[in-house]
């Protein structure tokens, strides 16, 4: 497979042996922005203007919190702070800087899987060896490829997609369905099989929210 520089992250992503490529790449793409916007930025005037006329979702508070940069975080709040009693009547609570910079980002990698699924045949079969995707991107890729690929092929792509997907989502609906017998004391010495995990895998299948130690 030939390599470009802007489809390595999507190729190395669809390496990983968890539910999901696209929730890789969002879980490094999210650490890479956090990380950021709590350091770097804040040498950046202008970003920092829109962090301060943005703000951040509950969610990635949450994670900046849970980070540890105490610092880093009370400097962007102290600006934010500052802008939000500067301009009290105007609404400021249903905006993100890092969702909007993450989705964004997100679109371009799914720009960049369906011109690699259309142009690579390793790629295919890497995607096809794989454990499907997540219900939430796989949404979005049905939405957006329409977007990246002409119709013909599109639909040829939709066509072997979705039968995997589905095919995928059972898989972790039958691992599930074993984890709840086996709480039933009938089922009490048969094996686990594949089942001990698939209360964190079910939640990344219908959310896209890893739970998993590396996202499984």
């Amino acid at each position: 497979m030939k390599e470009k520089i802007y489809t390595i992250p999507v190729n190395e992503a669809f390496d990983h042996p968890g539910e999901c490529g696209f929730c890789v790449l969002w879980r490094k793409l999210e650490k890479e922005i956090l990380d950021y916007v709590t350091g770097p930025a804040y040498m950046e005037e202008d970003v920092r203007g829109e962090m301060d006329k943005a703000g951040f979702c509950p969610h990635h508070y949450r994670k900046m919190f849970a980070s540890g940069n105490r610092l880093g975080l009370a400097l962007m709040l102290q600006t934010r702070l500052r802008y939000l009693n500067s301009n009290a009547k105007e609404k400021h609570t249903d905006s993100c800087y890092a969702c909007n910079r993450m989705n964004g980002r997100m679109e371009s990698y799914i720009s960049t899987f369906c011109y690699l699924w259309k142009t690579e045949e390793e790629f295919r079969a890497k995607v096809l060896s794989g454990q499907g995707f997540c219900q939430v991107h796989f949404q979005e890729l049905m939405e957006k490829g329409r977007k990246y690929l002409m119709k013909k092929p599109y639909r040829s792509m939709m066509e072997t997609l979705e039968p995997f997907h589905r095919e995928h989502m059972e898989r972790v609906e039958e691992d599930l369905d074993w984890f709840v017998r086996k709480f039933d004391y009938r089922f009490k010495d048969e094996p686990w099989k594949n089942s001990k995990d698939a209360v964190e895998r079910s939640i990344q299948k219908v959310s896209g929210v890893e739970l998993l130690e590396g996202g499984n």
